[in-house]
């Protein structure tokens, strides 16, 4: 049979040179991007609605069928954010390679949330290793400072994403984008 070599194959590494090339290319393209945009969302100025967790509608149940995994990596800002994610999904937060190609076995559709921020040499080759090597994983890239002008050149490349979350965290425009890629998948 061939299941080890295809478990060799699907797994993220991260190759340092490659990093360090794809920094110097980044920096000098980011250089030559104008003005950041600003992402057009509005907030609801009703506030979060407040939902007893003992009667779920079916739309909270639909959320717990996938997982969303975030990619803690050299950070703990998801940990550190995690109560201000939206209510009723699958997360999991993981902290090393190991952990992460072991959820990227799943066969089965999940949104895998990457920090920009932390490392973007690191999310930038997994983000590529990710949508080649697992399709049934979609990338969520997070960052402060990425405008939808940014984004649309950055899903253009070779590690584009899935989707893109401005920070700072917030529930509601998270969800929305959780649902985009559930919808597009």
């Amino acid at each position: 049979m061939s299941g080890s070599n295809e478990d060799d194959k699907a797994t993220v590494v991260l190759d340092l040179n490659a990093l360090k090339k794809q920094k110097m290319k980044q920096e000098e393209e980011l250089a030559n991007i104008g003005q950041e945009l600003v992402f057009n969302v509005g907030k609801d100025d009703d506030g979060a609605l407040a939902v007893e967790e003992e009667f779920l509608s079916e739309e909270e149940k639909l959320k717990e069928q996938f997982p969303i995994i975030f990619f803690d990596l050299q950070s703990d800002f998801f940990k550190k954010n995690f109560n201000t994610l939206p209510r009723g999904y699958n997360y999991k937060i993981i902290t090393t390679l190991e952990e992460l190609n072991q959820n990227l076995k799943s066969k089965s559709f999940q949104i895998l949330v990457l920090n920009y921020d932390v490392n973007p040499k690191a999310v930038n080759q997994v983000s590529a290793q990710v949508k080649t090597k697992f399709p049934f994983t979609k990338t969520l890239i997070s960052a402060k400072a990425i405008s939808s002008e940014k984004a649309k050149l950055h899903m253009k490349t070779a590690s584009g994403a899935n989707g893109y979350y401005q920070l700072p965290m917030d529930a509601a425009r998270f969800e929305i984008e959780i649902n985009k890629i559930k919808s597009k998948a």
